[in-house]
């Protein structure tokens, strides 16, 4: 059965997510000018750093599995040379 949600679809919408409220927060802080613009908006400049964050760890959690997956590969390919062959 096919999966609906393939994970890098997650990922790709949690960057898309990041990077529009991003600009979304840029673009009300200008219209606003001053301060007062970054005071009102800030609520969507952590919301979109918080996205980015999230995306980041997401990421790094991937390159350590993969890391494991690759010792545990090498482990298993050192032990099947060690292991002595039966003679007949």
């Amino acid at each position: 059965m096919k999966r609906f949600w393939d994970p890098g679809i997650s990922r790709t919408l949690l960057f898309v997510a990041g990077v529009v409220t991003f600009v979304i927060a840029s673009y009300q802080t200008l219209v606003t000018g001053n301060m007062e613009g970054l005071y009102q908006n800030y609520w969507l400049f952590m919301l979109s750093f918080g996205a980015i964050i999230w995306l980041r760890y997401l990421r790094q959690q991937d390159k350590i599995a993969a890391a494991e997956a690759e010792a545990a590969r090498k482990a298993a390919e050192a032990a099947a040379r060690k292991q002595p062959k039966k003679k007949r």
